[in-house]
């Protein structure tokens, strides 16, 4: 069977994180799990049901994607493999799960608890 693997979370920037999360919460009920501050000001929330939110620095274009949380069956043959492709590279100063492609989209991974991957991709949700 060929390597499977499934997106986690999704991060996004947001320009009103406070707004942001609040309207996910009420209109969709993705719930707070976890949260991170900095000087008293939130810069991101993760929301039950995939979604972090990440707050808008002065020089980002809100609505960007920030990056792709991603969980794979065997993390260190698929960084092997990501790396050996041109432009693919680590980003400077992050964990080696952090991995860039030559257009910016940032990748970030996670290895399976062992059957994760398959049990997620079996749900129907379509």
């Amino acid at each position: 069977m060929a390597r499977q693997s499934y997106v986690e979370h999704a991060a996004v920037t947001v320009q009103d994180i406070e707004w942001t999360k609040n309207f996910f919460e009420k209109i969709l009920g993705m719930t707070e799990t976890r949260r991170k501050e900095k000087d008293g000001q939130l810069k991101m929330v993760w929301l039950k049901g995939g979604v972090q939110l990440v707050a808008a620095p002065e020089d980002y274009k809100a609505g960007q994607g920030h990056h792709l949380g991603i969980v794979v069956e065997d993390m260190p043959e698929v960084l092997k493999e990501m790396l050996a492709v041109e432009g693919v590279h680590h980003i400077e100063g992050k964990p080696e799960k952090w991995v860039q492609l030559p257009d910016g989209l940032t990748l970030e991974l996670f290895q399976e608890k062992p059957g994760a991957v398959k049990n997620v991709l079996d749900i129907e949700v379509k």
